[in-house]
């Protein structure tokens, strides 16, 4: 339970926190080419207030974040029905004949 719990926070950071990097890797991308194409004359030291992020990013990022964890705690949760069995690869017994593969299934607790 606990680790089905991990894995799906995982799945809903990993992807938020991905999204915030490649913004924040444009925005200095983007920064970068426009300080390149000018070179101003009188550098302006005015301060600037930092933009927010847009509120349709911050909600495609909880959206994909809340898909991946869903998914992830989907497959984690499954029960495709098929009982569990033990594989017992090919071997040779003690009269030296040749075993098959098997698969058994498993003790019912």
């Amino acid at each position: 339970m606990i680790r089905n719990i991990i894995v799906t926070l995982l799945f809903f950071f990993g992807p938020a926190l991905l999204m915030f990097v490649l913004r924040n890797i444009f925005l200095f991308w983007k920064l970068r080419r426009t300080v390149e194409n000018r070179q101003p004359d009188i550098i302006d030291i005015t301060p600037t207030t930092p933009s927010r992020p847009s509120h349709f990013f911050l909600a495609s990022v909880i959206a994909v974040g809340l898909i991946s964890a869903y998914f992830a705690y989907a497959q984690l949760t499954m029960d495709n029905g098929t009982p569990q069995t033990q594989y017992i690869p090919a071997h040779i017994n003690a009269q030296g004949e040749l075993v098959p593969e098997q698969r058994l299934p498993l003790p019912t607790p």
